[in-house]
């Protein structure tokens, strides 16, 4: 309960708000650099205000560009009028799904062969279950 009440209190505390955001963008800065990749961050601040990194907006709003992009890859498909291939991914979900049927078909038989296996046959053709 303590420590539920001191993780509260440094949470609103605006120091360390100040630390962690720092940190948040020392890492971002780090990895872009390190990884060679593109990358920035989006921080609300306690009081609502919104902080980027990096600072330099058309940074910032090419990698926000390149998400967007990469969002909703199916709607590209959808404007274009050409046929789209399809793509191995859904060709991976259908054999899957063949497998999956498959094997369920199996233990389908394998029940029906069981519940069979539980019948006797008494007194001229008459079944009965074995419990």
């Amino acid at each position: 309960m303590e420590e539920e009440n001191q993780s509260k209190k440094k949470t609103n505390n605006p120091k360390s708000y100040q630390e962690r955001k720092e940190c948040i963008k020392r890492k971002s800065m780090k990895l872009a650099t390190l990884c060679d990749i593109k990358v920035c961050t989006v921080i609300t601040s306690p009081n609502g205000e919104l902080q980027t990194w990096p600072d330099n907006l058309d940074a910032y709003n090419e990698v926000l560009d390149l998400y967007s992009q990469n969002l909703k890859p199916e709607k590209k498909h959808k404007e274009s009028s050409t046929p789209v291939p399809q793509l191995e991914e859904e060709q991976g979900e259908k054999d899957l799904l063949t497998l999956v049927e498959s094997k369920l078909a199996v233990v389908n038989r394998r029940i029906r062969f069981l519940e069979n296996k539980n019948v006797v046959v008494v007194d001229k053709g008459k079944r009965k279950r074995i419990e």
